[in-house]
């Protein structure tokens, strides 16, 4: 195993007790051109280890907060995709706007959801409701996971009183 010489030694150790705290072990290495096993090594050798505890600390802080940040993040993407598909279903039933070319130009006329619509509003619904079921998987912490639940149950049941309706509704029509 190669060494360094001892005045290079005596450079990186005074640079690890630098008033401001010791650099990285990697800018340490960039530094003197060593690399950053022979910087472990020297602080090792030197008992210096420890310099870096607190910034050890210090990351893990910061990825715990980094942790809550996004959880916090996805908890608020489920909720609003939930809430998105309450929405939606809400107006299901509603009548919609929509443009007709006339010979003179173009009317907007008012005209009632039907099948088609049905089915966009079905498959939108699904697809929020799927997000919002993954974003809830990737939870690692349960507490939030009945009320969660309890959101997709409703759901699930406008869903199906969705449907009951626009059967009807089709049987209405053909008779």
């Amino acid at each position: 195993m190669p060494t360094i010489p001892e005045d290079q030694r005596a450079a990186i150790i005074e640079a690890m007790l630098a008033d401001d705290g010791p650099p990285s072990h990697r800018a340490l290495a960039e530094q003197f051109g060593v690399s950053k096993g022979t910087i472990y090594n020297v602080a090792r050798d030197a008992g210096l280890s420890h310099l870096w505890e607190d910034r050890t600390a210090r990351t893990e802080a910061a990825n715990a907060s980094n942790a809550a940040r996004v959880a916090e993040h996805r908890q608020a993407l489920e909720l609003e995709s939930l809430e998105a598909a309450r929405e939606i279903l809400a107006r299901r039933f509603d009548s919609h706007s929509v443009v007709v070319k006339t010979m003179i130009g173009a009317e907007v006329e008012e005209v009632d959801n039907g099948p088609e619509d049905w089915r966009n509003i079905g498959q939108a619904v699904s697809n929020l409701t799927t997000s919002a079921t993954q974003l809830a998987r990737l939870e690692s912490d349960l507490a939030g996971a009945g009320q969660a639940s309890g959101i997709l149950d409703d759901i699930e049941a406008g869903l199906r009183e969705a449907r009951l309706r626009r059967e009807a509704a089709s049987r209405a029509g053909e008779e």
